[in-house]
């Protein structure tokens, strides 16, 4: 199966938040998405078939990082379709996101996963993350 990495365009828009319905809840309308995902800073990239099916996304945010110069690329989310897991496409969409890393002067990049997560972790290792000794806090307001 061939699959491509791009960009999000706004024909994308019923597929993907399909995709992120179904695994966040989603119903985020495209204005608002399209408003707030799409600045020169953040992207959508997307993962399609060669039939133009959309199969995974992974959300991706420019950061400067003033206290320690550097650039970062953050990624906010990353999903695949579950019927299309094992096929490489996450690999290639982070593939894309190292490429992108390099071609914006960033130095690294990084993001969160929840601790039962365990297949993704072990995942991410293979790519070459490391995961770091932090802990994330939050407080709900």
């Amino acid at each position: 199966m061939k699959i491509t990495v791009r960009d999000y365009c706004s024909s994308d828009y019923i597929e993907l938040i399909s995709l992120l319905n179904k695994v966040y809840g989603s119903k985020t309308d495209q204005k608002t998405l399209e408003e707030k995902y799409l600045t020169s800073e953040r992207r959508i990239h997307v993962a399609v078939t060669e039939d133009n099916d959309l199969v995974g996304c992974i959300f991706t945010e420019i950061q400067e990082d003033y206290i320690r110069p550097s650039r970062i690329i953050y990624v906010t989310y990353v999903v695949v379709n579950e019927d299309y897991r094992q096929c490489g496409i996450g690999r290639k969409m982070f593939e894309y996101v190292e490429d992108m890393c390099c071609k914006k002067h960033c130095s690294a990049i990084e993001f969160t996963s929840a601790d039962f997560r365990i297949g993704a972790h072990i995942f991410y290792d293979k790519l070459g993350y490391t995961k770091k000794k932090t802990t994330h806090f939050i407080k709900e307001i």
